[in-house]
């Protein structure tokens, strides 16, 4: 991605000091030093005559829009210690004493209820939105020279000499973290990312650094030729911006540089995105207003390229067709937002998304909207737009609406690809005020799933991701990690026989990024510098021990520090190291083959690519398949090539099983399931009780054991002789309360009786099964 900048001097011989967007309209707003107001479109030509506003201002702040509601006016520090509220023509509203010297710095909280500000005396002070002090936060011996609000909103981060300080607004258990973000001088500008919760500051050191929310160190650039005087998070993405001597850059959030400029404006002393972050300002201080659109960004899916190549044209390239390319225009708006994936393109305008299918990219489809989007996500047969207005709607390749996904506490001006993952028939969304808690929705109704659609965590969730292969929600499967770096997976539905308890099983530590497959459920993620691919994860379900066997794992040392999957198309994986550059590893095609075959039922033909891959991996991944789909004569020949010797006997055991609902009762058992195994056996008919209650003892429940036969009043005796049978083998004494009152009840138990019961229970099995 690259920036392109286009500078408007405008000589008035003084500095700019201030710049921002208004929240719901391009048009630009920047202070003066001659203590006046100017206004300017967002191609950089000057709206209206320069209003006096009678102050030196040092930073503005506009009201933040609340809903539908619009509010024109911004909150200033000036040099004279004051607070000053203005209309967006300059008139003055109130003014207020705030601070012993100049105040430095303003800044709303999100939902405008209140706003802070700092001074040269070292105070920082909480105001409500009319103006009315409420609290003197805090005081220091030296000057805040920067401060920005937590994504939350309960804490606030302030730039105070070579330190950087998150203070808790509330008085709670919260402790104020103090680190040093600035090796010589003071840090003179910071950010707070209101999605990722990353830190960026900038000081005296010509160095920038990012942070995550607990102050730890992620990233510091070498050393510039000049201070640092500004920093700005892009809204709603992992781009930050930052400002120095003749010198503009746009940086991923991992810290390497995506582009530069070195446009002759002085010091960028405050830069500031537009809401939609299509479009950069930054305040110069030769006089200059710098004016940025982000061109060149580059989406790539298969063999087709789209490119921003200027803010209303989007050109469509595919690599076997080198000298030919498609060009959209929208000669309407500027694009706001576009994704490319599942053969189309969605693209979103400041009023309008359009739709293309690959390869026809002249009849779009075409829809109105009513809020700028922040964020499309697209699946196999749907997309999702997220926008701040209506938050999620979800709709189809024709532009017809599916459904919109709500849920209490739903913020979707923090939403950002990490939080959202949607597939043919789920759309699972990150609760921005519980990061532990992830909703699933169906798309087609826009209700919870089962269980109200709730996947709860012990800790923070960071990133989430649902298969795209299953076509059911049974078969659905979401992974996600969480801040200590572990990668789990869950199923969207209940699965059967899987407690809710046991639904989230842990795959892997120390993971950095995970992504699946396109066109299967392959699972490639990077965990402790290695590339692993899970060939089947649903084995977990199936067989623990078939999930290890069928994992590829390659050295990923090349890879660096914090890398990101971007892409895991067909067998390719697409991976960007933390200095931006892009590298590419390839699996073996054929689990995709595999998945093929066995979508199909054709577990035929998935044996005979086994036989002449000879993959170990391979043949795991089909005996974990087989098992899934009860194909057991493909299960025992896997097995087989696996030397799974106890399986292999264990599934010949169920293949000579008559009675179809033991049959599932042994796969329950096989798969760890012994509470659905029971339920299996209990509701298939009452003749079943003995080889429920047998089950029990081979499992060693005897309490679940007597509990069935005493609650039913059969095969008492079997259970006792069993117990004791055991017991004898151990030399051990009876000390189970129940069975030692069973044993008074019962007395001494007759084995021939008991091998006469098991007679009848198994003839009585034969007989219902013929019936």
């Amino acid at each position: 991605m690259k920036l392109n900048i286009s500078v408007s001097a405008k000589k008035r011989g003084e500095m700019m000091t201030a710049v921002s967007f208004t929240p719901n309209s391009p048009t630009i707003y920047a202070t003066c030093d001659d203590q006046t107001l100017c206004s300017f479109g967002a191609d950089g030509d000057e709206e209206s005559t320069p209003a006096d506003l009678g102050a030196h201002i040092t930073s503005i702040s506009w009201f933040p829009p609340a809903g539908k509601t619009v509010v024109d006016m911004f909150a200033a520090s000036c040099t004279d210690g004051t607070l000053r509220f203005f209309k967006k023509n300059g008139m003055l509203e109130k003014k207020i004493q705030a601070h012993d010297g100049a105040a430095i710095c303003v800044e709303w909280n999100l939902d405008g209820s209140s706003l802070v500000t700092s001074g040269e005396d070292g105070e920082v002070k909480v105001w409500s939105r009319n103006g009315n002090l409420r609290s003197q936060l805090a005081t220091y011996p030296t000057p805040i020279y920067a401060l920005s609000f937590s994504p939350s909103s309960t804490s606030l981060l302030l730039a105070n000499g070579n330190k950087l300080i998150i203070l808790p607004l509330a008085s709670n258990k919260q402790k104020t973290v103090t680190w040093e973000a600035c090796s010589s001088g003071v840090v003179t500008c910071c950010d707070w990312n209101n999605v990722s919760g990353l830190i960026v500051s900038g000081g005296e050191d010509c160095c920038y650094r990012v942070y995550d929310s607990f102050g730890l160190p992620l990233f510091t650039s070498n050393p510039h030729e000049h201070v640092i005087t500004s920093v700005a998070w892009r809204p709603n993405s992992s781009l930050f911006a930052v400002g120095s001597y003749n010198v503009i850059r746009l940086c991923d959030k991992t810290g390497w540089t995506v582009c530069k400029n070195n446009p002759a404006t002085g010091s960028i002393v405050k830069c500031k995105w537009s809401s939609d972050g299509t479009q950069l300002a930054g305040a110069g201080g030769g006089g200059v207003v710098i004016f940025a659109q982000l061109v060149d960004r580059t989406l790539e899916y298969g063999n087709v390229t789209a490119t921003l190549t200027d803010p209303k044209k989007i050109q469509i390239s595919d690599v076997t067709s080198p000298n030919s390319f498609d060009e959209l225009d929208f000669p309407r708006d500027r694009v706001v937002e576009f994704s490319l994936g599942h053969d189309h393109l969605v693209v979103a305008t400041a009023t309008q998304c359009f739709i293309y299918e690959s390869p026809n990219y002249n009849t779009p489809q075409i829809f109105d909207l009513r809020n700028p989007v922040n964020l499309i996500v697209l699946a196999p047969k749907s997309f999702a737009v997220v926008d701040t207005v209506m938050g999620v709607t979800v709709y189809n390749y024709e532009g017809r609406q599916l459904s919109a996904p709500r849920f209490q506490g739903l913020r979707p001006e923090f939403l950002s690809a990490d939080h959202v993952s949607l597939s043919h028939d789920v759309i699972a969304i990150l609760d921005q005020t519980d990061f532990k808690t992830i909703r699933c929705f169906d798309i087609l109704t826009g209700r919870p799933l089962g269980n109200n659609g709730e996947v709860k965590h012990d800790q923070e969730i960071t990133k989430i991701s649902l298969s795209l292969f299953s076509t059911s929600s049974m078969d659905r499967r979401l992974v996600f990690i969480d801040s200590n770096k572990e990668l789990f997976i869950t199923p969207t539905a209940q699965l059967p026989g899987v407690q809710k308890k046991f639904a989230i099983q842990k795959l892997l530590t120390q993971v950095d990024t995970v992504a699946w497959n396109d066109t299967s459920d392959l699972l490639a993620c990077v965990a402790d510098s290695r590339l692993t691919v899970y060939y089947y994860p649903h084995a977990l379900y199936v067989d623990r021990d078939l999930l290890s066997q069928s994992v590829e794992s390659h050295d990923a040392s090349s890879f660096g520090s914090h890398p990101q999957i971007l892409s895991f198309f067909g067998n390719t994986i697409t991976v960007r190291r933390s200095s931006g550059a892009v590298l590419t590893r390839t699996v073996p095609p054929y689990p995709a083959l595999l998945y093929e075959y066995a979508a199909g039922g054709r577990f035929k033909d998935c044996v005979k690519l086994c036989r002449y891959i000879k993959s170990p991996q391979l043949w795991a991944t089909l005996a974990a398949m087989a098992i899934y789909h009860q194909d057991l004569d493909s299960a025992a020949v896997a097995l087989s090539a696996t030397k799974e010797v106890d399986k292999l006997q264990y599934i010949k055991y169920i293949q000579s099983i008559a009675s179809s609902e033991v049959r599932n009762a042994e796969m329950m058992l096989y798969k760890r399931c012994p509470e659905e195994a029971e339920s299996i056996l209990l509701q298939a008919s009452p003749m079943k009780l003995y080889h429920a209650i047998k089950m029990n003892v081979r499992l060693y429940r005897w309490d679940r054991a007597l509990q069935l036969a005493v609650k039913h009043d059969k095969y008492k005796d079997v259970v006792m002789w069993y117990r004791r049978e055991y017991l004898k083998g151990f030399r051990r004494e009876e000390d189970k309360s129940e069975f030692l009152k069973l044993g008074r009840e019962v007395g001494e138990v007759d084995e021939e009786r008991v091998k006469e019961l098991k007679r009848e229970a198994k003839e009585s099995e034969r007989e219902g099964d013929r019936k």
